[in-house]
């Protein structure tokens, strides 16, 4: 019972950034003398840190400036986006996760989760996801990306074709009807490609607002995954003409 109360601990934080004892006491409700036995514990494990009467998660590297402005774009969206794609992550599988700031936020929902292991290419996906201990985390090789903290290149591709992924998390910048899944540059389509074919389940993680562009390098058709996750602020339209290509629409709401 305690484990499960530390999952809802680590999820709420990673929901509201920080909580008050009482306000997590009232939402697990349990008293406040639990909550901060539980806090202590995760403290312990360097899941969260406490800060006069406050529990937050730990900060395990400093974004440069660009990767920060684009992470505090569309918060609650991407948030709500990564609790519904750990939903379909299981115990005992092996996970992959491409970069992206969306991709970040489901990185800290998996903290919370036990027994899997995280593929990632992402060097600060990595860092997130350290101080689980009952996880475990493979970062490829290959070449940093000067423009974000994703490794690509040869040796990013070829580490994904010695593994197999139960289910695997893409982050893109476009997603057109016709042009299908775009991402920045043809480095991180070809990484993507790497990921989509040693995975079972591939789920692209979008916010609403990727919907209807195309940018620069094309990754692959609509049809060649298993969903596509974004938020509520998708329009009706929108999502009936992406599922009459046959794909399926996660919407978090």
């Amino acid at each position: 019972m305690s484990s499960e109360r530390h999952m809802k601990i680590l999820q709420q934080l990673t929901r509201h950034g920080s909580l008050e004892v009482n306000a997590l006491s009232q939402v697990l409700q349990v008293s406040p003398s639990t909550v901060r036995r539980d806090l202590t514990a995760l403290e312990r494990s360097g899941l969260l840190v406490r800060t006069h009467g406050m529990a937050q998660l730990p900060s395990p590297i400093r974004y440069e400036l660009p990767f920060e402005e684009r992470a505090a774009r569309r918060v609650e969206a991407k948030r709500k986006i990564a609790a519904l794609a750990q939903s379909l992550v299981k115990p005992g599988d092996t996970v992959g996760l491409s970069g992206g700031t969306t991709a970040t936020e489901l990185a800290r929902y998996l903290r919370a989760k036990e027994d899997v292991t995280i593929v990632t290419n992402a060097l600060n996906i990595a860092l997130e996801l350290k101080a689980q201990d009952s996880q475990r985390v493979l970062v490829t090789g290959g070449m940093l990306n000067l423009d974000s903290y994703d490794l690509v290149g040869d040796l990013t591709t070829s580490a994904f074709e010695r593994v197999h992924l139960d289910i695997a998390f893409q982050g893109v910048t476009g997603v057109d009807l016709r042009f299908g899944f775009t991402v920045a540059d043809e480095p991180d389509a070809v990484v993507a490609r790497a990921i989509r074919a040693v995975s079972d389940s591939l789920y692209i993680i979008a916010d609403h607002t990727k919907i209807g562009k195309t940018t620069f390098a094309r990754f692959c058709d609509l049809s060649k995954v298993n969903g596509l996750i974004t938020d509520d602020g998708i329009t009706q339209q929108q999502r009936d003409e992406l599922c009459s290509t046959g794909l399926t629409v996660l919407v978090a709401g």
